[in-house]
Formats: structure tokens, C-alpha cells, sequence
């Protein structure tokens, strides 16, 4: 009898370009994700951590599981509860992690973020972007609602000859090479569907567009 051919997902290698396996609600059972991805196709995890109070965590799920790429950032929910020293604490784990990307970071003006003082949120990314650049590190951007912001604040900073990740974008189509112009790829979500067709196709056409 024939051997029954391999499955396909064995031969396809993946990366998980954006997860957040530190999250209390499953980094218990995270090491079995893991390898049950792994065991998918999944090659990488690219891990984000979201505030000061999960980067250790991410960092130690890296030193577990080689699969994983930490990346380290002050998401915009938190900025509030950042410490005084937050940014010291960012940079001794970028030190301390050479193959760390930064993230995630980011603007929101969406149902939460709208309640987080924009200007902060402004000075948080940019102090955070400014360090990508510096230690030539990737970045995974979250933007809700802000994005004709993210494209100025980026044009001030770039380009970023590393990359730039934007995360389930929404934003307009018109905008997407001058932004790919900075050094960013753009992931499209499940949001896509929500999204008038000819906009979506719209964004469709054009290459740094990645699928995660």
C-alpha cells in the first residue's frame, strides 16, 4: 500500500507574527499552545508584551522556548500605570535581550483608548519609536482610529530600515504607501470583512500587505 502523504501543514512553515502568550488568562496552558502550533507549522511566535508588569514574563517565555521572539513595549491602555522609570526598565530589557523586537506600542482613540490622555500616548510612542531606531529593533504597532497621526509621528521618526509591523489594519487605502514608504508591512484581521468591499480591495492589491 502507498504511504499516505504527509499533511500539508507539515510542509508550510508559519510565523505568528503577533500574540500575546504572557496573557493571564492562558499563559498556563501557553506551553502547550506552543507546541501544538509548533507541531501545525508554526516556526515563531512573536510574543508582545503590553506593560512593565509582563515583559519579565515574556522575556522568561523566550529563554523557555526558543520558538518564541520576545518584544517588549508600553501599549497605550497603560500607559497611566507606567512607573517613573519605565523607560530605564525598557532599555535594561532590550540590553539584556539582543533578539527582542519593540512592542507592542502604539495610539488609540477607540471605546478605551479615547479615556488615555492622547497626548501622553503621543509622547510614550515616540520616546518608544526613537528606541527602535536607535538599537535598529522592529516594531509592532497597535492603531485604532489614529492613524492619520500614526503616518505624521512616523514621518517625524522614520524610516525604520528594520520594519514596522501594523497590526490588523484599518486604516485607508490611500495611506498604505506612504507608510510602506517609512519601512512598514500592514496584517490584515478578520476586521477586513467588516470593511466596504472596494476598500478592502482596495488594500488588497498592494504588496507589503501580510496575512496573520
Amino acid at each position: 500500500m502507498a504511504q499516505a502523504p504527509a499533511r500539508a501543514a507539515s510542509a508550510v512553515r508559519l510565523f505568528d507574527a503577533h500574540c500575546h502568550l504572557q496573557d493571564p488568562r492562558v499563559v498556563a496552558v501557553a506551553p502547550a499552545l506552543i507546541r501544538v502550533a509548533t507541531a501545525s507549522g508554526v516556526a515563531r511566535f512573536a510574543v508582545n508584551g503590553t506593560s512593565e508588569k509582563d515583559w519579565h514574563l515574556v522575556k522568561q517565555m523566550a529563554e523557555d522556548h526558543p520558538a518564541v521572539v520576545p518584544c517588549f513595549g508600553l501599549h497605550p491602555w497603560w500607559v497611566p500605570e507606567r512607573s517613573p522609570d519605565w523607560m530605564d526598565s525598557l532599555r535594561r530589557f532590550f540590553t539584556e535581550t539582543p533578539e527582542a523586537a519593540v512592542g507592542e506600542i502604539g495610539l488609540d482613540k477607540g471605546s478605551h483608548g479615547k479615556t488615555i490622555d492622547f497626548g501622553e500616548q503621543v509622547e510614550v510612542f515616540q520616546r518608544q519609536l526613537e528606541l527602535a531606531k536607535e538599537l535598529e529593533r522592529p516594531v509592532s504597532v497597535h492603531c485604532v482610529r489614529a492613524f492619520g497621526d500614526l503616518l505624521e509621528i512616523l514621518k517625524q521618526t522614520g524610516p525604520f530600515p528594520a520594519g514596522v509591523l501594523v497590526h490588523s489594519y484599518m486604516g485607508s487605502a490611500e495611506m498604505v504607501s506612504g507608510l510602506a514608504n517609512l519601512g512598514c508591512y500592514f496584517s490584515l484581521s478578520g476586521f477586513l470583512t467588516g470593511m466596504k468591499s472596494t476598500k478592502a480591495k482596495q488594500m488588497l492589491k498592494y504588496p507589503w500587505i501580510e496575512f496573520f
